[in-house]
């Protein structure tokens, strides 16, 4: 599964690759976060990014 992330400011798309994505939303002292979830062999890594910096988020086929 791959996906692809298009942030405020920047050309070029943010991608991630893994087994499984899961994209939650998460909310810390009052600011809004994606959470990016990655599993890779067994393994899994977040990511928070902020939501306001965010302009949309495809899955790649």
């Amino acid at each position: 599964m791959e996906l692809k992330i298009s942030l405020k400011g920047r050309r070029d798309f943010l991608r991630i690759s893994g087994e499984r994505i899961d994209v939650l939303d998460f909310e810390l002292k009052g600011i809004q976060y994606k959470q990016i979830r990655v599993f890779k062999n067994g393994f899994s890594k977040s990511e928070y990014i902020e939501k306001s910096l965010i302009n949309w988020i495809k899955e790649v086929k």
